[in-house]
């Protein structure tokens, strides 16, 4: 990766689309814990982590060794699996389960074979995709971004774990947790680094499901200029409510608000479970 390790590219002061999105996504004051001064270490939360496992095997340098560390059992109850978990982190490694790769790899083979995905998987550029890029905006704020497929005719896609990848469903996640911004933050690094928009700008959606013998659903989700246009609004959002609490030194809970939500620009989303701690590393 370049010659910054993953870890040394997340402490990087440069603005992340994580932090970006985190502002967009949750209060001020959970923002300031996260990103603040004297924050603690992030700890991702295991849905992170299976997501992780998949984004190491299908992009570079393709395997997990060096990030993760398996074992028979990692469950922090028992004796043998918190011996487990310490010694990878005294490693300055993830714990995860043997059980949690074979599913990553089956996932793994599951996107490579669907013809949709798997075109694109077969595109990717490696000298390309999951390499940092660090750039000026045009407002003259540092940025940073980290793309996990970029393919050699110039496109640009996100790996996502999802509860659903069904696009209608998956869709109300991705406005929740503020793929649009994200995706336009990495298109602006794509843009500066290359000296063009991507050809095609998406995301690769794809379920963990919890019976490892049942069937992988994936999608392939394009984002048009529409998509796009909202995101860089959302991501100026961000920027301004994090430049106002600077400069107030005041970081505020939910605050004032009317009792009944009002929708903005789209209806209300069909019922479906949000885990907000899935909201991604990069």
């Amino acid at each position: 990766m370049s010659n910054f390790s993953l870890a040394e590219y997340h402490r990087h002061p440069a603005w992340s689309p994580t932090a970006l999105k985190a502002a967009v996504t949750g209060t001020m004051r959970a923002w300031s814990h996260r990103f603040g001064p004297g924050a603690a270490r992030f700890v991702p939360s295991a849905d992170m982590v299976k997501g992780d496992l998949v984004d190491a095997l299908l992009t570079p340098p393709f395997q997990i060794d060096g990030r993760f560390a398996a074992y028979p059992s990692i469950a922090r109850n028992t004796k043998a699996g918190a011996a487990n978990c310490a010694e990878a982190e005294a490693a300055g490694l993830t714990p995860v389960s043997i059980e949690m790769v074979e599913q990553a790899q089956r996932i793994r083979e599951a996107l490579r074979a669907d013809p949709v995905v798997g075109e694109v998987l077969a595109a990717l550029d490696p000298a390309l995709s999951q390499q940092p890029h660090f750039w000026e905006d045009e407002a003259g704020r540092p940025c940073r971004c980290l793309p996990d497929v970029v393919t050699s005719d110039g496109r640009l896609f996100d790996l996502k774990k999802t509860r659903s990848s069904v696009p209608r469903k998956f869709y109300w996640q991705a406005k929740d947790l503020a793929y649009d911004l994200q995706m336009a933050h990495l298109a602006l690094g794509h843009e500066n680094r290359h000296g063009q928009p991507p050809v095609e700008t998406g995301v690769i959606a794809f379920e963990w499901p919890t019976d490892p013998a049942a069937p992988i659903d994936c999608s392939l989700l394009i984002f048009d200029g529409q998509d796009l246009q909202k995101g860089l609004q959302r991501r100026e959002e961000a920027f301004r409510r994090i430049a106002e609490c600077q400069a107030s030194g005041s970081w505020p809970s939910h605050g004032r608000q009317a009792f009944r939500p009002v929708s903005q620009d789209f209806s209300l989303p069909e019922t479906i479970s949000i885990d907000l701690d899935s909201i991604d590393l990069f």
